[in-house]
């Protein structure tokens, strides 16, 4: 939140208009942290619908940011870019069909499930710099990406170790992957998967 736009207070430097009246950016992002983890602590007590698909993305916004932003879980209608980096995300006008089209591959995929420890990392690391280069909310995209990454990740068998992940490595690596460099990403998710009993690579993660 670095800059002034419809979504914020006028001259505040980014703060997003929000149900308590903060005007602070960097209160304001500390206070949704809170909301998103207690969000997620809530999500984590149900299963994904099925198909788990971009509803469930937005049902995951509204439960983490609902709470303090009145937009939560509706697709930005402005532009926006990675801050400090020059990376663009995807116009308001294509976010949709972009959306459409990356998660009807993930259905196709059956969302990644009956896949090696590998595979998964590697499949999995692709998608998510896909989604990351669409960004569809204004804020809060890291947040709630991460909680449907962990439940895609559930799902198909390949549990993400949280507490192996540091925020600031991985947001570096998502940005990489935006740009068609999803390796990386792939390999540092792979470190950090549970291993799973029956998994080929079991053995391997193991060791």
């Amino acid at each position: 939140m670095t800059h002034d736009d419809t979504y914020t207070y006028p001259g505040s430097g980014g703060a997003l208009v929000n149900r308590l009246g903060i005007r602070d950016p960097h209160v304001l992002d500390a206070v949704l942290n809170d909301y998103a983890s207690a969000g997620w602590a809530i999500l984590r007590r149900s299963r994904p619908p099925e198909p788990p698909g971009f509803d469930y993305l937005r049902a995951i916004h509204r439960e983490m940011f609902g709470p303090l932003l009145g937009w939560a879980g509706e697709i930005r209608v402005t532009d926006a870019e990675a801050t400090g980096t020059g990376i663009v995300y995807a116009r308001p006008d294509y976010i949709a069909e972009s959306v459409r089209s990356l998660f009807g591959r993930l259905e196709r995929e059956d969302f990644l499930t009956g896949l090696d420890a590998s595979t998964f990392a590697d499949r999995l690391a692709e998608r998510w710099g896909e989604l990351s280069a669409i960004h569809p909310f204004r804020d809060g995209n890291t947040r709630s990406q991460s909680a449907y990454v962990s439940a895609i990740a559930e799902r198909a068998g390949h549990p993400i170790n949280w507490t192996l992940v540091d925020v600031p490595t991985l947001r570096n690596l998502r940005l990489v992957a935006i740009i068609g460099q999803h390796k990386p990403l792939a390999e540092y998710l792979r470190d950090r998967l549970v291993p799973t009993r029956g998994d080929p690579a079991h053995s391997t993660l193991e060791s």
